[in-house]
């Protein structure tokens, strides 16, 4: 008797074991009053919120589940962070938070939301829950971030058209098309001019390409719209109905840049002055020694992203043709040495062709920049040709 006991108590705890990982493995069954919807916040006023949010909320009253699934999250206590989001090769996760929570927050950072309610059939919203939860567990949570390429938006588009076995279709016709990469990004830096030159001095070629319908959807406001307008396999509406959260406006910061909030003043402020120390040898050294050494920085900096990074948008950086990493190996000589003059002048060279060149080149370069090409051609010239013997 009491080796049946032992035996039924390992038996009873060998199969809470096996219920409890096959809690894990198999996800709940969802039952007719469920719904999941696509949850598109706006944009915040914080940097990391610049283009908005998106994730897929599931809700079912019967089985009492309200959680919101969002592929934007990462680990500030991860080793090496900050080395990692240099190099392009930070994780994000996907996490699972309660739907009150979630709006919660982001109702109290002032980011209304728009809540899309997919049209799916049982079989299909079981299926698109299995995927997240499945995405959900340990092994499969984290994946490498890309900006363009594989971010939050991209990935709720992924895996929708996954559930539909990739037969969903959009109308592109609706969705005004032809921008490039980069230029998407730029209605939502209007406020932020600095971020925009910012973002203009890294981002390379591949930012310049014409954006495909697909690749639209990277930014959470136009996955909103591109649903809006999207079928699924039986040509039915994907969207079934579109909620406001809230329904009433909410107040936004409406932040217009001035003049002295343009990098082009500042940029144009440093030409000149550059230009102004020229007719005094002391003051021209103290600028050449500054202004040299913060482009070879900035051709460091481009460089680095360029060749040492994962990141695909910074790759073929044509900023590198005014602002070379080289400046660093001569910023500091003030000596006319043969060398030294020779490399300005090759400099200077350098910077008149991409000046002629500006508009035909494969990228768009920030004007901003103009005035510091302009001064990099004529200090460059000038030491040679026209400055007097020190």
């Amino acid at each position: 008797m009491y080796q049946n006991q032992k035996y039924m108590k390992g038996f009873g705890f060998g199969l809470l074991l096996l219920l409890a990982s096959t809690r894990v493995l198999v996800s709940q069954n969802l039952s007719d009053s469920s719904f999941i919807s696509l949850m598109t916040v706006t944009r915040g006023h914080e940097l990391y919120s610049t283009f908005g949010h998106s994730a897929l909320r599931v809700c079912d009253p019967i089985n009492r589940i309200d959680r919101c699934y969002n592929y934007g999250t990462f680990d500030f206590d991860q080793p090496n962070f900050y080395l990692n989001f240099c190099r392009g090769k930070l994780l994000y996760s996907i996490d699972m938070e309660p739907y009150r929570y979630f709006e919660r927050g982001n109702l109290r950072d002032a980011r209304p939301m728009q809540q899309q309610v997919l049209r799916l059939d049982d079989a299909q919203k079981q299926r698109l829950f299995n995927l997240l939860e499945t995405n959900a567990l340990p092994e499969n949570r984290n994946y490498k971030y890309d900006f363009f390429y594989d971010n939050c938006a991209t990935r709720i588009r992924d895996i929708v058209q996954e559930t539909f076995f990739y037969q969903m279709s959009f109308d592109s016709a609706k969705v005004m098309t032809g921008a490039t990469m980069r230029q998407l990004l730029y209605p939502y830096l209007a406020d932020q001019p600095w971020t925009r030159f910012g973002i203009d001095l890294v981002l390379g070629i591949p930012c310049d390409k014409k954006a495909t319908m697909n690749d639209y959807m990277f930014l959470p406001d136009y996955l909103h719209h591109m649903f809006a307008v999207a079928k699924t396999p039986d040509l039915k509406p994907l969207v079934v109905s579109e909620q406001n959260i809230p329904q009433f406006a909410m107040p936004k910061l409406a932040f217009k840049p001035g003049l002295l909030d343009q990098p082009l003043f500042y940029t144009c402020l440093i030409g000149l002055i550059g230009l102004l120390t020229m007719a005094n040898p002391r003051t021209e050294r103290i600028f050449d020694v500054l202004f040299w050494f913060v482009l070879g920085i900035i051709g460091l900096v481009i460089t680095l992203l360029w060749g040492f990074t994962d990141h695909s948008a910074t790759k073929n950086n044509l900023n590198i043709l005014w602002a070379l990493p080289t400046h660093l190996l001569f910023f500091w000589r003030n000596k006319r040495l043969e060398l030294t003059e020779m490399y300005f002048v090759g400099t200077a060279a350098l910077a008149a062709i991409t000046l002629v060149a500006w508009y035909w080149l494969p990228q768009q370069l920030p004007v901003a920049a103009i005035p510091i090409v302009v001064l990099v051609f004529v200090k460059g010239f000038w030491r040679r040709y026209w400055k007097k013997a020190d």
